[in-house]
């Protein structure tokens, strides 16, 4: 039973974008901090601290962060996520909104990228 929930929370970890002693040693907190938990809200621990150390996710509010992670990484449902995280679907799907709007580039930044605003063709 300790070594699947090891692995639960060692998988959930990685699938953040942590690396291998980083998921490791966010499995070792995780298991001191509630030894008993369910492997559902572990893995989900383990996965939302496992993101706040990803450079991916930096600019990201901690509250838009767990949900987007527990949406991406995990693949869990809007329902799922407001349960763990103590708040309603609708919230949870604004908080993801709000992730993913972060992750965008800024908007002049695609305007410099494009054909007409860079050098002509002769």
């Amino acid at each position: 039973m300790l070594e699947a929930l090891v692995e639960a929370v060692f998988a959930a970890a990685s699938s953040a974008g942590a690396e291998e002693d980083t998921a490791a040693e966010i499995t070792r907190r995780v298991l001191v901090a509630d030894p008993h938990g369910r492997p559902d809200a572990l893995a989900a621990r383990g996965a939302c601290l496992a993101a706040g150390r990803v450079p991916a996710y930096a600019g990201i509010d901690a509250p838009e962060r767990d949900a987007l992670v527990l949406a991406t990484a995990l693949g869990w449902k809007t329902d799922r996520i407001a349960t763990q995280l103590g708040t309603t679907p609708q919230d949870v799907t604004a908080r993801i909104g709000r992730g993913l709007r972060t992750l965008l580039p800024p908007r002049d930044c695609a305007a410099a990228a494009s054909p007409a605003h860079g050098a002509r063709a002769s």
